[in-house]
């Protein structure tokens, strides 16, 4: 890995951006690279992922190597709420009045309960992305 050891990251953006301004790139060939190029290092990360928390375990809590400070730690754990019926029933009711004003979109709609006129959400569009599947 010792080519990996000296790369500068900025550089190589920097590098990148400037060949696809320049036009020496394809755009698209440059972003189909990039596809590639995250790929590998998603795969190969889960991958070692395992022996990576057994090394970084050996040497504490936070450390430096190499250019990088490492630090042991774990991710967010996230509170599961699915066997207090109270809640699940207020995500079903929650859900049911979404869907029902979701139907006011296009035309007016009378809530049956009140009589009002039901309020449309707010549509608020996403930017333009382009979606890159690599053939196996």
């Amino acid at each position: 890995m010792d080519i990996i050891k000296n790369i500068k990251v900025a550089e190589i953006v920097a590098n990148i951006t400037t060949s696809v301004s320049n036009g020496d790139v394809n755009p698209l060939e440059a972003i189909v690279s990039l596809k590639k190029l995250e790929m590998i290092v998603k795969q190969a990360k889960a991958e070692i992922s395992e022996a990576v928390i057994i090394e970084a375990a050996k040497h504490g809590k936070t450390f430096n190597y190499l250019d990088a400070e490492i630090t042991n730690k774990y991710s967010a754990g996230r509170y599961d709420y699915s066997n207090i019926p109270e809640i699940v029933a207020k995500e079903i009711e929650l859900k049911a009045i979404k869907d029902k004003h979701r139907a006011a979109i296009n035309v007016d709609v009378i809530d049956l309960d009140t009589g009002e006129l039901l309020a449309a959400p707010i549509y608020k569009g996403g930017k333009e992305i382009i979606s890159i599947k690599l053939n196996k």
